[in-house]
């Protein structure tokens, strides 16, 4: 009895972290900041545009972005440690890798690492050293 006890509530855990990750398909199209990214001192993220756009393809084009850059949800285990041993202060969150469009591909090494999640039409990216910014999908 105990044994399917665990083994059910092993189940209904699986099912729930697979419906709380980030689902690239969600992240489909146009996004506008609603709460802009703040450092220490009050001053705004230039890092964080005031739209967004994830493409089909895997790209995230912004206007603050000197080229469209390539991004990655749900990295491999192995890839998240990498990216938080890097910025430990997204420990907690999903995370998001970006890279330049002709960069390497190994995402290990990704040099563009944010916390991410997404809550219907909102979507929060955090950038290290800033507060969140958060946006939200344009219809």
């Amino acid at each position: 009895m105990n044994r399917l006890i665990i083994f059910t509530m092993a189940i209904v855990i699986t099912m729930v972290s697979a419906a709380l990750a980030l689902d690239n398909s969600a992240l489909i199209g146009k996004w506008t900041l609603i709460e802009n990214a703040l450092d220490s001192e009050g001053k705004p993220c230039p890092f964080v545009g005031q739209q967004i756009e994830f493409t089909v393809d895997g790209k995230m084009i912004s206007a603050n972005m000197p080229a469209p850059f390539r991004y990655k949800v749900n990295p491999a285990k192995t890839e998240v440690e990498a990216a938080l041993a890097r910025k430990p202060e997204l420990k907690g969150m999903d995370i998001m890798l970006a890279m330049m469009g002709n960069s390497q591909n190994d995402w290990s090494k990704a040099p563009i690492v944010y916390g991410v999640q997404l809550k219907g039409n909102q979507f929060t990216m955090k950038v290290p050293g800033y507060t969140p910014a958060l946006y939200k999908k344009q219809r």
